[in-house]
């Protein structure tokens, strides 16, 4: 069967390489489902330009927890960093607009052979039992209930169910293949590389980050 689904790792803004990874992958809009897994905005030199790509070109999107950050700090009053405030900025007297567009994506999209999420799953439950907040957050699980590193053990540990599940927000982990999941965030943001993967094939596609190097 022929690659249809092309799933994108945590862009943060780094559009000029998320154009290259399209071209490398030789992404056709009339031949590929094309899917984002949160985390388009933040830390990167584009976020507008990529939010304004996946906006009118339809791209579906799961939600990250950067874009759920910057809609309770714009609904809450609250000061924004400097790259949101930027944000923001660009967005101008549209600003209602782009906050009901990135509120409508959803927190996880399942097909019959895969589910993508933001962050991963709570250990024994479908996400659609899940807070957002877990969803878009969560890295590592113990007693039930999220925790730090040194607490808990990755929740993907724990996963056992046969749909794999494609998930972002964990940079320092990297690309991981386990237990029936795959990480694709490979810390583009950071200087490292931004990660695709086509379905079913489940064919890697990496390009350079243009960013200067963190780690």
């Amino acid at each position: 069967m022929k690659d249809h689904t092309l799933i994108v790792g945590d862009i943060h803004g780094c559009f000029d390489e998320l154009m290259m990874l399209l071209e490398k992958a030789d992404y056709n809009p009339s031949k590929h489902e094309l899917i984002f897994i949160g985390d388009l905005i933040n830390k990167g030199p584009y976020s507008f330009k990529t939010l304004k790509f996946a906006y009118e070109n339809k791209i579906q999107c799961v939600i990250g927890n950067h874009e759920l950050k910057f809609i309770h700090f714009i609904e809450k009053g609250l000061e924004l960093p400097p790259k949101l405030n930027q944000l923001k900025l660009e967005m101008g007297s549209d600003l209602k607009k782009w906050l009901e567009y990135m509120k409508s994506w959803p927190t996880f999209i399942e097909k019959e052979d895969f589910l993508v999420v933001h962050a991963g799953l709570v250990p024994e439950k479908h996400p659609s039992q899940s807070h957002i907040v877990q969803l878009v957050n969560i890295r590592h699980w113990e007693n039930g209930k999220m925790c730090s590193q040194n607490t808990g053990r990755p929740w993907h540990d724990y996963y056992k169910a046969e749909k794999l599940v494609i998930y972002g927000h964990w940079a320092r982990q990297g690309v991981l293949k386990k237990n029936n999941s795959l990480c694709l965030d490979s810390g583009c943001v950071y200087g490292r590389q931004l990660t695709g993967v086509f379905f079913p094939s489940q064919t890697l596609v990496q390009v350079p980050s243009l960013q200067p190097k963190v780690f």
